[in-house]
């Protein structure tokens, strides 16, 4: 059954899709917030070879992943800013509507070839300013595609700008875990305020994204892909005069601050060019400060995107474009009510007073055990010595036991070791011995984990064993490079007399035979 915080916590996957690679991120959100525990990037290349690759990743951590978020590339999508008159007191449906003819007029598809989401990022006195994204049906089959190779299913798709964006702005703030649940929503002031025009930068390569910042909301933004004909001093020019342009275009020309993450480094030179033209010095924004897994303050350079696509997809982020279908939800901001903050206000300040009390109390009897236990400690410390002696006995004497009441155990060992072919290995033995009081004929579990060329042909081997009965797979095979991992279950059988006989003596002398005598 799904609950509400199989929705908001565990672990969650972030995947970012783009045309030369594939990035892998591990996140965990629990009541502490959010953390990144792992990624990896991977070289895009044939999709089957690629998806075992990120199998074997994915494998390692051998952990539930409760949500898969993706992010894709801006070259596979056409993104467009526009105003639209207010919908307040129209029909429920008024603005999906109203968006959905806005689309068709925008796009060069037929809207059943395509998928898009909206995002109302503003009110302008009485119009909306908003933005949607589309991409092509085909494209968001492809990424269900690969991800069926391993087994997962997307929750979400954002474009990659947006989920940068979220991930920038959420980079001073802990986010996630306790705050979800009661509704409270936070965010930095990194991207700039109300009353601010900023500019946001995201190097990524060959390829940069720009995003103008209005009033601490995402206005407008383009993609500068390099070409392959051009130098890296004609790519940098270009991207001066698209900030030129951009600033020209601005009803207030003035920039209050340029943001610049990414990898910056791989386009020397640029980011001084740009700072040259605002007359300010550039912000960078290099690493996500406040989480606190694994990787803790990992450089952004090449998560952002993936971090972000989860942001997105939980809802956290301001940015929650989703091209999958979902409910929709177009508010232009999403804070709990005040009532819901008092309370928690309330609510805190109620629970640290009966703690304070509790505290007190407990303070004033454990000091009281204390001055006892310093009276009594060396007679408490022989006791423990005494115990601890004891266990060990026991520990040994319960061994002993167990090898001299169940013989079977390295004839279990022996008879596996003969059974399993060459080319196969066992990682992992899981062994349930007899009860031997009820004298079963049956009560033993062989549970067995590896890795075989063909993993069905032990089945039958083990099932011509006398030890052995009823072996089933209790796992999928899983194909790892030219091997198969495995998990079988097998039930161990007492023999009886004649058959330890047999299994202790496999090689059995034959009686020569009785010739006739001759006529």
């Amino acid at each position: 059954m799904t609950t509400l915080f199989d929705n908001l916590f565990g672990i969650f996957l972030g995947i970012e899709f783009k045309e030369e690679s594939v990035v892998v991120t591990y996140m965990n959100n629990d009541l502490s917030g959010i953390s990144v525990l792992s990624s990896s990037t991977f070289v895009m290349r044939e999709p089957e070879a690629m998806a075992n690759e990120i199998r074997d990743y994915i494998g390692q951590h051998s952990t539930d992943i409760n949500k898969v978020f993706v992010s894709i590339t801006d070259k596979w999508a056409i993104t467009k800013f526009i105003d639209i008159p207010s919908m307040k007191g129209k029909a429920k449906n008024a603005l999906a509507s109203l968006m959905k003819f806005e689309v068709e007029r925008h796009i060069p598809f037929e809207i059943d070839e395509v998928a898009y989401d909206f995002l109302v990022v503003d009110k302008v006195e009485s119009r909306y300013s908003t933005v949607f994204v589309v991409v092509q049906k085909q494209k968001i089959e492809f990424i269900k595609d690969f991800l069926d190779k391993l087994s997962l299913a997307p929750n979400a798709i954002t474009l990659s700008s947006f989920a940068v964006l979220n991930t920038v702005e959420l980079s001073g703030v802990s986010v996630g875990g306790w705050q979800d649940v009661v509704g409270i929503v936070r965010k930095s002031d990194m991207l700039g305020n109300k009353g601010e025009t900023n500019i946001c930068l995201n190097f990524d390569k060959m390829y940069v994204s720009m995003a103008v910042i209005k009033n601490g909301f995402c206005v407008d933004m383009k993609s500068l892909p390099m070409n392959s004909s051009q130098s890296m001093e004609e790519f940098a020019k270009d991207i001066v005069n698209h900030l030129a342009a951009i600033l020209h275009s601005l009803q207030d020309p003035h920039l209050n601050k340029l943001i610049v993450t990414g990898d910056a480094t791989s386009m020397p030179g640029v980011v001084e060019q740009l700072e040259a033209l605002i007359k300010a010095k550039a912000i960078s924004v290099d690493h996500i400060t406040r989480f606190s897994g694994s990787l803790r303050g990992v450089k952004m350079n090449g998560l952002s995107s993936s971090v972000g696509a989860c942001f997105a997809g939980l809802g956290i982020g301001t940015y929650k474009i989703n091209l999958m279908p979902h409910k929709t939800d177009y508010e232009i901001k999403n804070i709990a009510p005040m009532a819901t903050k008092i309370f928690l206000v309330l609510a805190i300040l109620l629970a640290i007073a009966i703690f304070a009390t509790d505290a007190m109390n407990h303070k004033k009897a454990l000091g009281s055990m204390d001055a006892v236990l310093k009276e009594n400690a060396p007679v408490v410390e022989s006791i423990h010595n005494i115990t601890e002696n004891t266990k060990t006995y026991k520990k040994s004497s319960d061994f002993l036991h167990s090898i001299r009441e169940n013989e079977m155990t390295l004839e279990i060992l022996t008879e596996l070791a003969n059974i399993i072919p060459r080319d196969a290995w066992v990682t992992n033995l899981h062994y349930k011995g007899f009860e031997l009081k009820d004298k079963k004929k049956e009560g033993g579990e062989l549970i067995i984990n590896g890795f075989a060329a063909s993993s069905s042909i032990l089945i039958p081997l083990l099932e011509d064993s006398p030890l052995f009965e009823k072996v089933e797979f209790v796992g999928p095979i899983k194909k790892t490079k030219n091997k198969e991992q495995f998990k079988l279950s097998a039930k161990l059988i007492k023999p009886s007399v004649s058959e330890e006989v047999e299994i202790s003596n496999p090689i059995k002398k034959t009686e020569p035979e009785k010739k006739e005598p001759k006529e």
